[in-house]
C-alpha cells in the first residue's frame, strides 16, 4: 500500500514468513526535506509485528507509519 501523509511518502508491506506462519508488517517512509530536491531521507521500520492475514499486517504498518510521521512532524 502506497500513500502520502504530511509530506511523507509511505510504503506499507507484508512480508510472507518463510515457515508459512503468516506475514510480517513493515513500512518504508521517505521524504525530500526542505528545498534540497536531490536529498531524500528514508526510514525503515524493521519488523513491526507478525499477523495471520495480509490485511492485518498492512493495517498495522499503516498505523505505525502514521504514528511515526506524527512524531517527526510535531
Amino acid at each position: 500500500m502506497l500513500f502520502d501523509y504530511k509530506g511523507f511518502h509511505i510504503d506499507c508491506r507484508a512480508r510472507s514468513v518463510d515457515d508459512g506462519g503468516g506475514y510480517i508488517a513493515r513500512a518504508r517512509i521517505t521524504r525530500r526535506p526542505g528545498s534540497d530536491e536531490d536529498r531524500v531521507e528514508t526510514h525503515e521500520s524493521g519488523d513491526i509485528g507478525r499477523f495471520a492475514e495480509v490485511a492485518d499486517a498492512i493495517s498495522c504498518a499503516k498505523a505505525w507509519a502514521i504514528h511515526w510521521c506524527d512524531g517527526i512532524s510535531n
